[in-house]
């Protein structure tokens, strides 16, 4: 029997990226664009469909046209490798496109592209690392597309990226409700208070402390049952030994197979890195402390629990920390992710990054603030956008209240006006799921770019003239541009000593608002609560009902267990035809031989079946067929 694998749920987004990224080539060979899509969304699958499809569709050429694929660690290259194997059918001269794409670290991709004339695109793994002086000379070949792949549109160090744009991007909570990602429980360890500056050694090294630490161990050990494969981020090379050596010493020796660190210099077991990650993956249950290492490249779908132990400003590395636990498991059906942040006291640093950021689908270069807000029905929806409208004195011309869905995700972008001394109002932008990717195209093209913009005078219309389509079209005022442009501006990061007073007066010059809709238990359908009753995950089915944290058009499938009870599953539409199909035929055969031994006639329809769900249970789609159970629910 095949695994579906969660095949059709990445096809239901990553076939319009593909499709973007022909269609942006094939105006602009030599353009320059970027992929985004979070941790865990299969951004390297997506860009090898891509590269495919440009050669099928003769945007290259198979004969004479090469791919170089570059990467600053050998464990992506790896991964690119490994999932052109997968998607390249060699029996069909489709090894003509496998010989033509090559792998090469950033170091020696200089070299490749002056020994190789015939390369005619290059693709970055982890672009926001572009802004490195390594990088840079990619772009000077003005004859060469460009794709640039990254989970987040932010900068990496403060630079902006060398892209035109986004081909397409996705957010995380889009990931989560297709399926293809588990949304995380973040839990909260409160930490200490401390006197920073900046976030550099000197200063992370305060949190390298025995309380802090202790914290997080006795955090482990209470919930050391839940809490199965552990990554820790810490800020310090000093501070990965010295936690290490106090979990070691702790009680949680008794509870895990193996407790380990890992930085750039080395590893607790002295093993070769390869060797080292290779025997992590075999473990069960594990905990490994960090600095700067397992957040790229490292891909282990049984790690369910990170530990956000040290501040950082930067959302890229939250969510590539992040990434790590939210896989979904094949191997483990009920598996669940959680984030432990430990949140410190930072007088003096103005932003930090904390879990709210994974619905935030902007770029934070210029810091703008991030509020949730969550309602349960139409009416708190309306009275809530209109209180956040009055609140912000946003004008009467941007109030719009957007057509209500519970299916729709629902965000604001709020850009404050001087109106003068001590009086500010706000131009409001709201966005669903059809404006999202223009206007998250248009707010991280001109964010990454701000800093540069304002040193050289750049005004507004020229910078949004850079957008092309995505420029004045989509915003048509003139004023509006203008507003836009200035309040992003005046949010641009410098000392309070270089801005002008009502510039200091007026953080945040941008705010980002995320409405979250969660439906009121007592108000759930009686139908659905009688469904779930003798479902073992029934706790995590209800409030997956209660935030609609699933596609449109799903149903909700229990699984009969071999003993007692059952498990729920939630099923995109195509994914419940399949299930349907075989449950049918599998009912046409017990019909057809009654008492005949008929177990080879169920191997074989079970065996040329495409499951788009776990081998494990096709035994219970057996038992659904023998006694008739009522097994699906429409959503």
């Amino acid at each position: 029997m095949e695994l579906f694998d969660l095949g059709a749920r990445f096809d239901s987004f990553q076939n319009d990226a593909v499709s973007n990224i022909q269609s942006d080539f094939s105006r602009n060979s030599y353009g320059r664009y970027l992929l985004v899509i979070p941790t865990g969304g299969g951004k390297t699958f997506t860009a090898v469909k891509a590269i495919y499809n440009l050669f099928k569709g003769s945007v290259l050429n198979v004969d004479k046209d090469f791919v170089l694929w570059v990467a600053h660690r050998t464990e992506l290259l790896d991964q690119a490798k490994e999932t052109f194997e997968k998607k390249i059918n060699i029996e069909s001269g489709d090894l003509k496109i496998k010989k033509h794409i090559l792998f090469e670290m950033i170091r020696s991709a200089q070299q490749q592209l002056k020994a190789n004339k015939s390369i005619k695109m290059v693709v970055i793994d982890e672009a926001h690392h572009v802004a490195a002086n390594s990088y840079l000379p990619i772009f000077e070949y003005k004859e060469l597309g460009i794709l640039g792949l990254t989970a987040t549109p932010s900068r990496h160090d403060g630079k902006p990226l060398e892209f035109e744009r986004e081909s397409y991007s996705i957010g995380f909570p889009d990931l989560v409700k297709i399926g293809v990602i588990l949304k995380p429980e973040v839990v909260t360890i409160k930490g200490e208070n401390y006197n920073f500056q900046t976030f550099n050694e000197d200063d992370l090294e305060q949190l390298n402390n025995k309380i802090r630490n202790q914290k997080i161990i006795d955090a482990l050990i209470k919930n050391k049952k839940d809490y199965q494969k552990v990554i820790i981020y810490v800020g310090t090379l000093n501070h990965v030994t010295t936690l290490y050596q106090e979990l070691i010493q702790s009680p949680l020796m008794n509870d895990y197979e193996s407790i380990s660190y890992i930085t750039g210099e080395g590893n607790s077991r002295n093993q070769d890195r390869k060797e080292f990650v290779n025997q992590e993956k075999n473990y069960e249950r594990s905990i490994i402390v960090n600095v700067h290492v397992l957040s790229e490249g490292y891909d282990d779908p049984s790690v369910n629990t990170v530990v956000m132990a040290t501040p950082t400003r930067s959302k890229l590395y939250y969510m590539q920390a992040m990434g790590r636990a939210i896989r979904i498991n094949n191997n483990d059906t009920l598996k669940k992710a959680f984030i432990i942040e430990v949140v410190d006291e930072l007088p003096n640093i103005r932003y930090r990054i904390d879990n709210r950021w994974l619905y935030a689908d902007i770029s934070d270069a210029l810091e703008p603030a991030v509020k949730d807000f969550e309602f349960s029905s139409k009416e708190e929806f309306i009275q809530l956008i209109q209180k956040i409208y009055k609140n912000y004195k946003v004008e009467d011309k941007y109030c719009y209240i957007p057509q209500f869905s519970p299916d729709e995700r629902y965000t604001l972008l709020l850009f404050r006006k001087y109106c003068g001394p001590g009086n500010y109002s706000h131009l409001a932008l709201s966005i669903n799921n059809d404006n999202r990717p223009r206007i998250s195209n248009m707010f991280n093209f001109l964010s990454e770019r701000m800093e540069d913009f304002k040193k050289r005078e750049v005004n507004s219309e020229v910078a949004f003239k850079m957008l092309g389509r995505d420029g004045s079209s989509l915003i048509r005022s003139k004023n509006d541009r203008r507003c836009i442009y200035g309040a992003m501006e005046n949010a641009v990061p410098v000392s309070d000593g270089e801005r002008p007073e009502f510039v200091s007066e007026g953080y945040p010059w941008i705010t980002f608002i995320a409405f979250h809709y969660k439906q009121k238990k007592s108000d759930l359908d009686e139908n659905i609560l009688r469904f779930v009753e003798d479902m073992i995950n029934k706790e995590e089915l209800i409030e997956l009902f209660r935030t609609r944290n699933f596609e449109k058009g799903a149903y909700l499938i229990r699984f009969p267990l071999p003993l007692k009870s059952y498990i729920g599953r939630i099923v995109n539409l195509n994914e419940f035809e399949v299930i349907k199909a075989i449950v049918d035929k599998l009912k046409e055969k017990k019909n057809e031989m009654g008492n005949k031994d008929h177990r080879s006639e169920v191997k074989d329809l079970i065996g040329d079946s495409i499951l788009p769900i776990e081998i494990s249970y096709s035994e219970s789609l057996l038992l659904i067929a023998r006694e008739e159970i009522e097994y699906y629910l429409p959503l």
